[in-house]
């Protein structure tokens, strides 16, 4: 019994350092290579599909403190309306734990739907932010219009970057039974 428990946790810690690894390389692409895409409209969140992907695989705590930290960090390396990424992170977060009785989310279409609205949503903030922000002058047509295009992609995008996050977590698990997320 005390084999099984250890073969457990030393499973989990595994488990953690894969995703965190997964992530650490999904921020990188954001920072260098999605953030300097030409046009706004192409610069879609990628820690928001594995917001959702670790809230479906992780405890909701644990998932809570992950969204937190990341949304952090978001948050400082870009510089302005401090909050966006951790409050769209975090309500992701809950929003997954709150449905995840009634929707399987290993399904790609729910998957797309539930990203793609709190995308919309983030991307809804950001354009109300930007609206009223005296220092920023904007064609409002096109701003809407791109963060509109942008949570689209982001939609699009999600089930492409969820889908290995899972398969990272699976491949510590073989022969074993995963330890399930409600306790």
């Amino acid at each position: 019994m005390s084999y099984l428990k250890t073969s457990n946790s030393s499973w989990q810690k595994l488990h953690l350092f894969r995703i965190a690894g997964y992530t650490f390389l999904a921020f990188l692409a954001q920072v260098y290579w999605v953030s300097r895409l030409p046009y706004p409209a192409l610069r879609v969140d990628l820690m928001l599909p594995l917001m959702f992907g670790v809230a479906v695989e992780w405890p909701p705590i644990l998932s809570l403190l992950w969204a937190c930290a990341w949304g952090y960090v978001a948050d400082v390396l870009s510089g302005k309306f401090w909050g966006l990424h951790v409050g769209s992170y975090v309500v992701a977060i809950c929003l997954v734990n709150i449905t995840i009785e009634k929707f399987e989310f290993h399904n790609p279409v729910y998957q797309m739907c539930f990203v793609g609205l709190c995308a919309l949503g983030q991307s809804l903030t950001l354009g109300l932010y930007l609206l009223f922000d005296p220092a920023v002058t904007m064609d409002a047509a096109s701003t809407w219009t791109g963060l509109i295009m942008r949570s689209l992609l982001t939609m699009v995008v999600s089930p492409l970057l969820i889908y290995p996050m899972w398969r990272v977590g699976a491949s510590g698990a073989e022969g074993r039974e995963r330890p399930s997320k409600r306790v």
